[in-house]
């Protein structure tokens, strides 16, 4: 896996493609999983992946090294979900749908997840959130990000950010302890 000094050095010498290729080895299935936990379906999620790095591409020769190479790239793969999730409504298509039944359709339909009954009462608790909520948390939790990068990822707020994280928390909790 490659190290953000690794992406570094290309950058610096105007090497964007060794750059991308560089970003595609070290945060490729990370950012998958970022987009698929927005857009739901792992189609969609490659085609948004694939979106993500053509703007990857197009922007490194801009990039202003104010953030990680990291969090920038989380934020195109944050902000092409949310296009796509958009064009998606347009069309009368939503594939962000909070109803549990349709989220665990999609689930477990997908060959690429896999959801034993402890994931299964995460996921259900999950689909009960807001869509902020599942956002925060899932980039807190899952993704592992810190308040101020999920705030870099997405513009809000650092203390909504905490606030819509430790809500969720404590409705996951509830959630789990009377499922168990």
């Amino acid at each position: 896996m490659k190290s953000e000094a690794d992406i570094i050095q290309p950058l610096k010498n105007k090497q964007f493609a060794v750059a991308v290729t560089a970003i595609a080895d070290a945060y490729h299935e990370l950012l998958y999983w970022h987009i698929r936990k927005l857009v739901k379906h792992h189609e969609h999620a490659n085609d948004t992946l694939q979106n993500t790095y053509v703007r990857i591409f197009k922007g490194l020769p801009k990039f202003g090294f104010k953030s990680s190479i990291k969090t920038w790239c989380y934020r195109i793969a944050y902000n092409e979900s949310l296009r796509f999730l958009q064009q998606q409504q347009q069309l009368n298509y939503n594939d962000s749908t909070t109803e549990t039944s349709g989220y665990f359709a999609n689930l477990t339909a997908d060959p690429y997840f896999d959801l034993d009954s402890v994931s299964h009462a995460l996921h259900e608790s999950l689909a009960k959130l807001s869509v902020k909520q599942q956002q925060v948390f899932q980039m807190k939790y899952f993704d592992e990000l810190t308040f101020e990068e999920i705030s870099d990822i997405t513009s809000w707020n650092v203390n909504s950010i905490k606030t819509a994280f430790y809500a969720a928390k404590e409705k996951i909790t509830l959630h789990l302890t009377a499922t168990v």
